[in-house]
């Protein structure tokens, strides 16, 4: 699996500036925000009932059998450590450990939590859990709760997505919904059974409000693909959809990432003038390092569509107008704030026009050529505004596109 690496070069920073005490006292929660984020590995919760296929898909991210999956376990927690433990919280906040991993056995009373520890490398960027929904239904919405407030992506496990299983997910936030995917586990039965492609179609338009995109995956088979020694059977991969799935979290997770990067770079930017010291220099992002998994890709390619490829112009000119408001920035001392607000808008305006230029049926295209209209509307009204806060709402909101579009060009 990608594991995005964390913009070293700005978490350096923000790091520092907040051992010296240069970042005002109004700022220090903003920071110690940015910084959590940056230094916490991007959290994906598995939620389904039991049998959904959690813990094979735990061991088709992490490359490796984490969970044997023989056994009922309570929520379970997978996270990096320097050696390989089982780790079971207790109800009463105390802790049991155990060297080694553990799952294929019965856990001790009144374990709450239960955390395998290992040193995987893929560790250090993702965290997994996984929440299985069992009892009564007022017992299955207290869990899936609990696991939506702990989760920046979710991946919800099913063959059916049944009734209960969306009342239960409806109470996800959007921005939540936006970032998870609904996996139809064990594809091939469904295919076997000759009901994959009907349960596909009747999902669609429940898929198209509630999750970004849904995935059949047989499990099983992606595993297989990729044997711990030898080369991946690419045929296997991609029949399975494990390959597919791999590259959609993937790709979510390192946008994530970046976009983390680029908001704690804002921030800096902002404060660099109330830094002395050695604090107060350019802030620059270092370039992002992918460690490849077997079976992942790390390249996003404009595809075939013409649709995908205006996406990949305007991205490749938001980058550009990025770098060259850095060199401006780093370059001259003037009024930083206005010299933001205008640079925005002016790639905002650019960015209309080029993104306009696709006549397009496709409605996540025409989604975000009206994100971009409205972004043009709202940075003209940070203008007028003319405050630090303006200048720096009106970043974010490029950043945000830039997202927006990214993971338009990986569907």
């Amino acid at each position: 699996m990608n594991a995005i690496l964390a913009t070293s070069t700005v978490r350096q920073q923000l790091e520092n500036a907040l051992k010296t005490g240069h970042v005002p006292d109004e700022e220090k929660r903003r920071a110690a925000q940015l910084l959590k984020r940056l230094q916490s590995p991007v959290r994906i919760v598995l939620i389904g009932r039991q049998g959904s296929g959690k813990s094979r898909l735990i061991n088709l991210l992490t490359g490796t059998t984490i969970v044997p999956g023989t056994i009922a376990l309570p929520p379970l927690e997978v996270s990096h450590g320097a050696t390989t433990r089982t780790v079971y919280l207790m109800a009463d906040g105390s802790e049991q450990s155990l060297d080694g991993l553990h799952l294929d056995r019965p856990t001790p009373q009144e374990t709450a939590i239960v955390r395998a520890v290992s040193p995987l490398p893929v560790l250090k960027q993702l965290s997994l859990t996984e929440v299985c929904l069992e009892g009564a239904l007022s017992d299955q919405k207290i869990m899936a709760e609990w696991a939506m407030n702990r989760a920046d992506i979710v991946l919800w496990c099913s063959q059916t997505f049944d009734a209960t299983e969306r009342a239960i997910w409806s109470s996800a936030g959007g921005t939540l919904k936006d970032h998870s995917f609904l996996v139809l586990t064990k594809a091939d039965r469904l295919q076997m059974k000759n009901v994959l492609s009907d349960r596909l179609a009747d999902l669609k338009d429940t898929v198209s409000n509630t999750f970004y995109r849904i995935f059949p995956v047989a499990t099983i088979q992606a595993i297989s693909a990729n044997p711990p020694e030898g080369p991946r059977d690419e045929t296997v991969w991609a029949a399975s959809g494990g390959g597919a799935l791999m590259d959609a979290v993937l790709h979510l997770v390192s946008t994530g990432r970046r976009a983390d990067a680029d908001n704690a770079m804002v921030f800096l930017r902002r404060n660099a003038q109330r830094m002395p010291g050695d604090t107060h220099h350019p802030v620059t992002q270092e370039t992002v390092v992918v460690v490849p998994h077997p079976g992942a890709k790390t390249d996003i390619t404009s595809g075939e569509s013409p649709d995908k490829q205006t996406l990949c112009d305007a991205l490749e000119f938001l980058q550009q107008r990025a770098d060259q408001m850095q060199r401006g920035l780093n370059d001259n001392s003037f009024d930083s704030r206005g010299y933001v607000l205008d640079h925005c808008l002016e790639t905002a305006n650019t960015l209309t026009e080029i993104i306009m230029e696709a006549e397009t049926s496709d409605t996540g295209l025409c989604d975000i050529q009206d994100d971009t209209v409205e972004c043009g509307d709202m940075i003209v009204l940070y203008q007028l505004e003319n405050t630090d806060d303006a200048a720096t709402d009106a970043v974010t909101l490029l950043l945000q596109l830039k997202k927006e579009m990214a993971i338009a060009v990986s569907a």
